[in-house]
């Protein structure tokens, strides 16, 4: 089975974020701290936890 997270925007300024082989567990955040993250990533601040890791 192919894992994945599962992100949804509540309405109410929260972020839901849950595994698929996990789905009763779930971690919410703030849409605030989200986007920090995202940008984040894309900024490549945490590449080097995936470096040497193959494909």
């Amino acid at each position: 089975m192919t894992e994945y997270l599962e992100v949804a925007f509540g309405g109410d300024g929260n972020v839901y974020i849950r595994e698929n082989i996990n789905p009763e567990t779930v971690v919410v955040t703030t849409e605030t701290k989200w986007e920090a993250f995202c940008l984040g990533v894309k900024a490549g601040e945490f590449d080097h936890f995936v470096e040497g890791i193959d494909d």
